[in-house]
C-alpha cells in the first residue's frame, strides 16, 4: 500500500482573477461560514482544506447553502469521527492520550477487550479493544478509540459524546442492550473509574 496524498485541484478556475485568497497549502481560505474573502463566494470540501472527508464536505455544503439563503450559521467540527475500513476496522474520535497530555490536561483512561463480550464470542470477532480518554478534573470524555469488528459503526455513539461534551459518568449511565458489541464502550467508560466488573484486570 502506497499513500501519496492529495493535491487541491484549484488551478485555472479563476481564483486569482476574482482575488480569492488561498492558504499556504493552496487550499481556498474560508471562515466558519465556509465563506471566502469575497462575501458571496463559498468553498466546501477538499478545496477548503479542512477535514478532507466526504461527510464533513456534506456538512460544509449545508452550512454554505444556508448562508447563501440568508441564514447565519457556522460549521462545527466537534466530534468528527475517523473511520478506517481495514481488517480489523479502526474508529476514532477526539483526542488521543498523548495529545491530551500535551495540552496539559490531567488524563485518565479506560480500556476493554472485545474477547470478554458475549456478542464478540458469538460472532467469532474477539480481537479488538476500546480505549476511552477522559479529563480527570472535569470527567469529560475527550476521545474514544476502537480497533476491531464494527469499529466504524461503534464510534458514532462516542462521536456524539465528544460533540456534546458528555462526562464519563453521563455516558456510563446510558443503557446498552445485551448482548451487543457496544457494551465494550460501556465497559471501557466504566473502567475509567475502575468500575468495569467484566474487565479481566479487575478480577
Amino acid at each position: 500500500l502506497v499513500s501519496i496524498g492529495r493535491k487541491f485541484n484549484v488551478d485555472e478556475i479563476g481564483l486569482e482573477e476574482l482575488g480569492i485568497e488561498k492558504n499556504p497549502n493552496a487550499s481556498i481560505k474560508t471562515n466558519q461560514s465556509m465563506q471566502t474573502n469575497i462575501p458571496n463566494i463559498y468553498a466546501i470540501g477538499d478545496v477548503a482544506g479542512k477535514w478532507l472527508l466526504a461527510y464533513t464536505a456534506s456538512a460544509e455544503g449545508t452550512v454554505a447553502a444556508a448562508n447563501c439563503a440568508g441564514q447565519k450559521t457556522e460549521i462545527n467540527y466537534a466530534g468528527v469521527p475517523n473511520a478506517i475500513f481495514t481488517t480489523p476496522e479502526v474508529g476514532s474520535v477526539g483526542l488521543r492520550e498523548k495529545q491530551a497530555e500535551e495540552r496539559g490536561l490531567n488524563v485518565r483512561t479506560g480500556q476493554f477487550l472485545f474477547r470478554v463480550l458475549g456478542k464478540a464470542q458469538a460472532e467469532n470477532e474477539i480481537e479488538g479493544l476500546v480505549k476511552v480518554v477522559a479529563d480527570a478534573d472535569s470527567d469529560k470524555v475527550l476521545g474514544v478509540h476502537i480497533v476491531g469488528a464494527h469499529a466504524t459503526e461503534l464510534i458514532h455513539e462516542c462521536a456524539l459524546a465528544v460533540r456534546l461534551e458528555l462526562t464519563v459518568t453521563e455516558l456510563g449511565n446510558a443503557f446498552h442492550a445485551h448482548p451487543v458489541m457496544s457494551e465494550a464502550i460501556l465497559e471501557a467508560v466504566h473502567d475509567v473509574h475502575g468500575l468495569s466488573i467484566h474487565n479481566p484486570k479487575q478480577l
